[in-house]
């Protein structure tokens, strides 16, 4: 049996520890020890007051993005070696006590159904403990199919919108950053991102439209927020109608536009209900919606080789790297303080 220390939500925004026996390995499960985990503003900090199904779950094991290293493994595993790196989603973990999902913790059993990631051979486990989370935006980015000197708007810069701020950058769009907070509008910038908006400014939608020719080609909402969807929909390139003189209407042939719609990308999480009128809202013909699942397998592998190939660099998106047994600190400071404190990392050697 191997005893585990884990990061324990107690109850509604109170954080404590834990030690706790994990299960017998099978023969087709790996134990894999934790380096690094990553934590946002967002989910994590949102089961820890309750939502997400978390208010009647409590004490509960959080987190969903981890790397660590193959220590032992089962008879049955192919493909995996002893002194692997892994980029993992626990799906399993002590019987004692629930996990939501149950990353934040020192070790963890891992079954190649689970699908592990197996990380470039002599890397960083830092640089890709934030794969997890990218994948998320990249597959967003990647339903809208971007384009060469596109351009597209991503309002919200929370983690979400940061890596789809990068991503687009990285396919040669260009950019605008919209958000409230002055300091992840100034961090968007290390990111490459054409211009930053002040959200709160009275003329945002004018000076975001100043930097497009009629609207953005592509606008990713990863805001969550109703004001942010709504500021999507004004965003949206207009289908170009050429009046040919002052009494003739003229529209352009619909097979010139079909393969090149503006693209709306719902990213955010939206607690509270969404409307839209397509006539009135959108004001434009051909407006693909776009609302992405989960990440897949294949969304993980493509993050980790957006890493590899330094597409994106993964430090500008790590706030602070500290002890696990800070977790307490830390989870109030995202919770409390989104906007200085942008995400953490939890160094489990330490």
């Amino acid at each position: 049996m191997t005893t585990i220390h884990a990061i324990v939500f107690e109850s509604a925004n109170k954080v404590g520890f834990g030690t706790f026996t994990l299960p017998e390995m099978t023969d087709d499960q790996m134990l894999v020890r934790t380096r690094y985990t990553f934590v946002s503003s967002g989910t994590e900090t949102r089961v820890l007051g309750g939502h997400y199904g978390a208010s009647d779950k409590f004490p509960l094991i959080p987190g969903y993005a981890a790397v660590g290293e193959v220590v032992k493994m089962g008879g049955n595993v192919k493909g995996y070696r002893v002194g692997d790196l892994l980029s993992y989603n626990p799906q399993s973990g002590p019987k004692d006590i629930y996990s939501q999902w149950g990353g934040q913790a020192s070790m963890h059993l891992v079954g190649v159904e689970d699908k592990p990631i197996l990380l470039p051979k002599g890397s960083d486990p830092l640089d890709y403990v934030v794969s997890q989370v990218a994948a998320i935006s990249l597959r967003g980015v990647m339903a809208a199919q971007p384009q060469r000197d596109e351009c597209a708007v991503v309002i919200g810069q929370g983690v979400i919108g940061a890596f789809s701020a990068g991503l687009l950058v990285s396919q040669g769009c260009r950019v605008i950053a919209v958000d409230l907070s002055e300091s992840r509008l100034q961090r968007s910038l290390s990111y490459g991102v054409h211009a930053c908006v002040q959200a709160a400014d009275p003329d945002a939608l004018e000076r975001i439209l100043a930097y497009c020719d009629g609207g953005a080609n592509i606008v990713i909402e990863a805001s969550g927020s109703s004001q942010g969807v709504a500021l999507a929909h004004k965003l949206i390139r207009k289908t170009p109608h050429v009046y040919r003189d002052p009494k003739t209407y003229y529209v352009n042939p619909i097979s010139g536009s079909v393969g090149h719609w503006p693209r709306i990308v719902y990213q955010g999480t939206y607690i509270e209900k969404l409307s839209l009128d397509p006539r009135v809202d959108l004001n434009s013909e051909g407006v693909l919606l776009l609302m992405p699942g989960d990440r897949g397998n294949e969304d993980r592998l493509n993050a980790v080789e957006a890493i590899r190939s330094k597409m994106i660099d993964p430090r500008l998106y790590i706030d602070r790297v500290v002890p696990y047994t800070e977790a307490a600190s830390a989870y109030e400071q995202l919770r409390l303080h989104p906007n200085d404190v942008f995400s953490v990392v939890f160094d489990w050697a330490q």
